[in-house]
């Protein structure tokens, strides 16, 4: 199977799970016929962010209206934006939490200052590092698009923000609505 074909079935899958999720269907969805079933109660995080992420170029694709040369040179470009959007929220929220377990002071127990500045000192370089590879991120996009089409991403990007977060929160009282409504053991 092709790259190409892949991500075809990855989007299939994604642009199922979104319908599903936007729908408030949490049950087995049928994606496409002779495809597997997308539950997403049974998908780990990893599998419904990859298919967040097809979903998301896609959509990109078809809002951007990208040419079949821009295409294939966008796509890496996004997916390691998306990536690196990703795994730096993850790494800034492990230092945070670092720096909040250094932070609980009491009468019990004295901060290391010293530690304490190490830590902020780590939190201030790494988003400076993050700021700086998003800045080139963005600008290997942008060497892809033209000047509209870059006008139109980051329009887009701030809309499937917003909607993934609508998507969560709808997912979340869903899974509230059920639990309500299941009958107690």
């Amino acid at each position: 199977m092709t790259a190409h074909t892949t991500w075809m079935a990855d989007a299939s899958r994604a642009a199922a799970l979104v319908v599903a999720l936007a729908v408030g269907v949490c049950a087995q969805t049928p994606s496409a016929p002779g495809e597997p079933v997308v539950d997403p109660e049974r998908m780990s995080p990893r599998e419904v962010q990859r298919l967040f992420d097809a979903y998301v170029a896609m959509q990109a694709q078809e809002r951007l209206q990208l040419s079949e040369t821009q295409y294939p040179q966008f796509l890496p470009r996004l997916k390691a934006l998306l990536d690196l959007r990703r795994s730096s929220l993850a790494n800034r929220q492990a230092l945070v939490a670092e720096l909040g377990r250094a932070s609980l002071g009491g009468p019990a127990r004295r901060t290391d200052e010293a530690a304490l500045g190490q830590r902020l000192q780590q939190l201030r370089a790494f988003d400076e590092q993050t700021s700086a590879d998003l800045r080139r991120a963005y600008e290997a996009i942008d060497q892809v698009l033209d000047l509209r089409q870059q006008a139109r991403f980051r329009v887009f990007e701030d809309q499937i923000e917003r909607r993934k977060v609508e998507l969560l929160m709808r997912a979340r009282q869903n899974v509230r609505n059920r639990a309500q409504r299941a009958p107690a053991r």
